[in-house]
Formats: C-alpha cells, structure tokens, sequence
C-alpha cells in the first residue's frame, strides 16, 4: 500500500467520501465541570433545539424547463406543500454523507440546506427539468409527471436519529393515500431503511425506496480494521468518519443472527468488522419487498478510466489492492455491500457498470469522456424504474 501514500494522493483523500435522544444531545455538549446545574440543563435543552433545526423537506418548484445546473438556486426550494397537486405521485431526494459537516458546527441555516442538497442532486435535478431525452413511458418530463422533493439532514448525527427525522418529516407532509417514492444515495438509504423501520413509521407513507451506492453492510473507508492498514490515508479516513454518522458506515461482516455474511470480510487479527447497527437493520427484512438496489462496479480495469473524476479513480485504485481486495466497488462501497448481499426478498437489484460513487447520484464530477452521457443513461433508466413502480402502486 505504501505506494499509494503520495502527498497527491493525500491530498485526493481530503475530498474522498462525500457519500449521508439523550446520548446523542449528550454527545454534542461537553458543559465544564464548574458549571452549575441549572446552566448545563439550559446547555442540553438549547444544544437540543438546534439539533432539530438541521434538516428540512423542500417541494422543488419551477416554471422554467431544461434547467442548467448553473441556475438552480434557492428560489426552487419552497415549502412542502406549495402549490400541491394531491393527483401527482411524489418523489423524495435523499442525499448521502458530507464529511465536511460536523455534529457540533453551528445550525444549518437554509442557504446551506440548499448547497448541501445540490452537492448531490444538482445534475439530477436539471435532468428532471428536461423536456427531451425522456425515460422509458415518460411523455413529458419527469418533472411534470410527479411532485419532487428533496430532504436534507446533517450526516455527521446518528443514521437511527436521522432517520426518526426523515419519518416525522414524511408523516408531516404526507398520507398513507400519497403514492411515495424515495430515491435515495449512499447514507440517504440507511437513513430511509431507518425511517421505514422506526416506530415513529406509523402512516406507512413511503411505498418504495430506491437507492443509489447504498453501503448497506458499510464500507471498508469507515472500517477501523480496514483503515488501520492504510496508515497516513487511514488517518484521514478516520478525521472525516470520526462522528456519530460517519462511524454508522462502518463496514461489517455479517455475524448476527439472520445476517448472511459477506465476502470478502475485514479482520484484523482475530478482530472481525462489526456494526451492529447495520446488522440489526439488515436483519429486520420487512420492508425488503419495497427495496429496490442500485450498485456501482467501476471493476478492477477501469480504476482509470478517465469518465471518473481523479478522486474515486484514486479510491478504486486503493480499495481494489487493500487487504482484503474489494475488485467490484463504485470505489467507495463495495458491490455486494450495496446489493444488500443480493438478498433475495428485495424487489430489485441492478448493477451499473464503470460507475464510480458521485455518478452513481448522476454527477459527473470532473471526468472526461463520455462521463455525462453515462450518468443521463443512468438516471434514464432509474426513473424507467421509479415509472414502473408507480405504475404498479
């Protein structure tokens, strides 16, 4: 691995995995030990407050078709129940982790939802806007067909609690008459599975979840058994992960009761890579029916490839010759991991070949090629599904 310790590569690795209670407000306050007790009290209840003000739901809203990725703005993020049309099928963004984020930066004001929600959905959102080049069964453009909103959260907070967020923000906007449609990236997924599997999910109105690059038995760059071995790259990957949300991506072997292990594991000695979390998510299979995967292969060959932007061609190269290997990977999650261990109660599950993470949300990042091209067949072909499952709702 040494060779790959660059200071280039370092410097990729600062940017690499922009993927998305009482002990969690305790975790975010640390009240000095001569404060009295009535002062940490009024520390937990505000620290509290502002834990709730750092997620949103947003009907995105536009006159104007064919929108370049450039315009988008906050001016089309309006309420959730503006100008609602209750006949319209709706379809809810998620997005996944931002390292940049941490659990104890000040709240999110609304300009930086917006640039967090754009991070990830800037390109798809223009593709939905689009009036030519349409997915399979669409006469017009996506937009016109369904209702679209996006969620945003912070992703350095615990995956479980988000999640509780992301069902009340749901429950709040939505009935169990509303035909929902979540299409989630990365975290965004574990996020939704949470949602779904919360008790708080009491009006069942997320009918299908697609997800997009899900690290649903985690990734290894969130392992501490695997990081371990990448010695200055795994110091890094241990900053941007050392939060609540970052070590829920931890990856894990599939040890527990009901969880079909997978290959290759991590071990580090005889300790083997455990989430439990994950595991318990993964166990509970009852919302597997309204699951349908998406994962990423970039493939050890195309590690390369210049239709991936520098940052995951330098991932693929780290994660296809790590110890274990992970050959068949998006770059940063590995494909099984994604597939959800090509669980057979799932609705479906695709593979999308030479797909690095970012394009795995129709981004291009940077590559060259026919970069953009593939990410708009991509994203024509995930809506083909999001039509086909309304369709049949």
């Amino acid at each position: 691995m040494k060779r790959f310790l660059s200071f280039r590569t370092l410097v990729l690795f600062f940017t690499l995995l922009s993927f998305a209670n009482c002990d969690y407000v305790q975790d975010r306050i640390t009240p000095p030990d001569n404060k009295s007790l009535a002062d940490q009290l009024k520390d937990y209840i505000v620290s509290s407050y502002f834990a709730e003000q750092n997620h949103a739901l947003y009907k995105f809203s536009t006159v104007f078709p064919n929108m370049a990725v450039g315009s988008l703005s906050p001016l089309y993020f309006q309420d959730p129940y503006f100008q609602r049309d209750n006949s319209k099928a709706k379809i809810v963004l998620i997005h996944g982790w931002d390292f940049a984020e941490r659990q104890t930066d000040l709240p999110t004001d609304f300009n930086k939802k917006v640039a967090n929600l754009l991070g990830t959905w800037n390109q798809g959102l223009a593709f939905i806007t689009q009036t030519t080049g349409l997915p399979a069964g669409y006469s017009s453009s996506v937009y016109d067909t369904f209702e679209i909103y996006v969620f945003t959260y912070r992703t350095s907070d615990y995956i479980e609690i988000n999640g509780r967020r992301f069902i009340d923000s749901l429950n709040a906007a939505f009935s169990s008459s509303d035909k929902v449609v979540v299409v989630a990236h990365s975290m965004g997924g574990l996020v939704s599975r949470a949602a779904i599997q919360h008790a708080n999910n009491t009006k069942d109105v997320i009918d299908h979840i697609v997800s997009l690059g899900t690290p649903y038995y985690g990734s290894p760059y969130s392992s501490p058994q695997y990081t371990g071995n990448l010695s200055s790259i795994g110091t890094i990957i241990k900053f941007m992960t050392d939060t609540p949300g970052g070590q829920g991506l931890a990856y894990t072997n599939g040890l527990s009761a009901g969880v079909t292990a997978i290959s290759p594991p991590i071990t580090d000695g005889t300790n083997q890579a455990f989430n439990f979390f994950l595991e318990s998510m993964i166990a509970n299979t009852s919302k597997d029916s309204i699951t349908t995967v998406y994962g990423g292969d970039m493939g050890s060959g195309n590690c390369s490839d210049t239709e991936h932007a520098t940052t995951y061609r330098a991932a693929c190269t780290v994660i296809t010759a790590g110890t274990p290997p992970f050959t068949n990977s998006d770059g940063i999650v590995p494909l099984a991991s994604a597939r959800l261990n090509n669980r057979p109660l799932i609705a479906n599950a695709y593979t999308v070949s030479n797909m690095d993470h970012s394009q795995m949300s129709f981004r291009n990042e940077g590559g060259t090629g026919g970069g953009l091209t593939t990410v708009k067949t991509h994203f024509n072909n995930v809506f083909n599904e999001v039509f086909t499952i309304v369709s049949g709702l």
